[in-house]
This record gives structure tokens, C-alpha cells and sequence, in this order.
């Protein structure tokens, strides 16, 4: 809800959210819909899924939604444990029509700032690795003193925010569902990449964001349960084999290195599920 009202209040009035409601947690959805009703109803459709089958799966609920109906041209999909600034859609916008006059743009992507330290950057954009091509974030951590603000040009972006026009779905198709969690975002991201397009950041549009920890900046340390942390090890391994073939012998020294750091520490329970990502595929299931 907090999201849905940084988005009423922003500075650009041509807008429609579609909210996708996965598994009712907490009565999720008659909070929504009483929050809805008490505003302005016209711009938030409220779409309930029972089944959880991913990150990626709800988007492309919302996204086809939105291609459906005649009044959509562009497209943001935006995390809802976020907040955004109330001129952060329209530098999105403005951004993408003064670039793609020059240039074939894919995702354009906001600079995310943490939630609680608002001055701490979580994101403008990644880049891959030059010798593994394992993606890093740039800025993650920093403290922002403008030093990214002239950065245009990214590798991928965090999933967290993706803004794009709808005509990238024809040539790159919807977001990839193979992952559930992690991956998605940077796997289409190299879709994008692979056909020409170019991905770009808009460090004027900002949003803040509570869960960077879980959901993509910090993927070393995060502390949610393993059931995450099996997510990302075994979609790191699929990502590398579906695109980066050739430097999937780094993904696993990445893994091995991990595997020994958690010994030495004596988290067996993280060290066993490594072990079982390295020398098993049953974490896939």
C-alpha cells in the first residue's frame, strides 16, 4: 500500500497499475481492494492468484493484462516492497524518448536506493564481469554522491524496476519462467542484449527499495532461509549454461569457493545444500 500511494502521488497522471496478488498472504487482498476503493479506483486493476509459480509467472500476468488493453505503450514492472519519487515515472518516459532517437533501447531501469538509508545506493544498473561474466551491480553500498548520475549504459538491470516500451515483447517475448527466483530479470536483460537492443539506466528516475537484501543486491550474504539460497545457486548454474556456456567453469569455482567458506564458518546447512547444487540436479525441482 505504501508503494500504490507513492505511484497516486507522482507528478505524471496518464497511468494504470495492475496489482498481482499472489496466495492471499495476510488478506492481502481485501486490504488492496479497501485501499482501492478509497481511492481512485479507475487506475488499479487487482488480479488474485492462488498459486505461487514465481516471480517471473505473476509479472507476465500483469504484463499481458496490460498489452490487452488499447491504452498501454509502455510498461514498468516495478517490485511492490518499493517506493518511488513522484517525478520518477516521468524522467523514465522523458528518458526513453530523447535516447531512443539515437539508440535501439531495451530496459531502462531506475537508480535504487535503500529503503531505510536513503542515501545508499542498491543499484544503477550491472555489468558482467569482463573474464567471468558473473553479474555485478554497480554502486552497490555506495553512498550517493552523483558519482553514477552521467551512466547511461548497463548490461541488465534489477528486476525491482524495468521500464520499457511493449514493442520489446514482440522480439524478446515475455519475462522467463524457468527461474522462479533470481535470474529472471538478468537472463531477459541478455535477451534483450542478444538482439541488438541496449540497456540503459535513468539515474533521475528513483525508488526506493526494503528488500534488497533478499531479492538481488546482496545475493553473498543474504540471511532468508535456504530455500532462496537454493534458488540462486542452482539458477546461477542455469543461467551461465543457457548463455554463457563457455565461462561455466567459473560459476562453479564461485560455488566451490562458496562451499568452502561456509565450512570454514561451520554453516553445514548451507555447505550441504551447495553440495548438493554442485554434484546433483534434484535442487531443480
Amino acid at each position: 500500500i505504501e508503494c500504490l500511494q507513492s505511484i497516486i502521488e507522482n507528478n505524471y497522471q496518464f497511468f494504470h497499475v495492475v496489482i498481482i496478488d499472489v496466495s492471499d498472504i495476510d488478506q492481502s487482498v481485501g486490504k488492496l481492494g479497501q485501499w482501492i476503493s478509497e481511492h481512485d479506483i479507475s487506475k488499479f486493476t487487482l488480479i488474485q492468484q492462488s498459486e505461487n509459480n514465481g516471480f517471473a509467472h505473476a509479472n507476465n500476468i500483469g504484463i499481458k493484462f496490460s498489452l490487452e488493453q488499447n491504452d498501454c505503450d509502455f510498461l514498468w514492472v516495478l517490485n511492490n516492497d518499493t517506493i518511488i519519487e513522484n517525478d520518477s515515472i516521468r524522467h523514465l518516459l522523458d528518458f526513453y524518448k530523447k535516447q531512443s532517437e539515437t539508440k535501439k533501447l531495451g530496459f531502462v531501469g531506475s537508480k535504487i536506493m535503500d529503503y531505510k538509508q536513503r542515501n545508499i545506493i542498491q543499484s544503477v544498473g550491472g555489468v558482467f564481469n569482463k573474464w567471468s561474466r558473473f553479474p555485478d551491480w554497480i554502486g552497490a553500498g555506495e553512498i550517493d554522491k552523483g558519482q553514477f548520475d552521467k551512466l547511461t549504459t548497463v548490461d541488465h538491470l534489477l528486476g525491482a524496476s524495468l521500464f520499457f516500451h511493449k514493442s520489446l515483447i514482440n522480439e524478446i517475448g515475455l519475462m522467463p519462467e524457468g527461474y522462479f527466483l533470481y535470474f529472471e530479470d538478468t537472463d531477459w536483460c541478455v535477451k534483450a542484449l542478444n538482439v541488438g537492443f541496449q540497456n540503459s539506466i535513468c539515474t533521475q528516475s528513483v525508488v526506493y527499495h526494503k528488500g534488497g537484501v533478499s531479492t538481488g543486491i546482496d545475493y553473498l550474504d543474504d540471511s532468508k532461509h535456504l530455500d532462496n539460497k537454493r534458488y540462486f545457486y542452482t539458477n546461477l548454474l542455469k543461467f551461465y549454461r543457457l548463455h554463457f556456456k563457455w565461462h561455466l567453469p567459473f560459476a562453479y569455482f564461485f560455488l566451490f569457493k562458496k562451499l568452502a567458506g561456509k565450512i570454514y564458518h561451520k554453516n553445514y546447512s548451507e555447505a550441504k545444500l551447495i553440495s548438493r547444487v554442485l554434484f546433483s540436479f534434484d535442487t531443480q525441482k
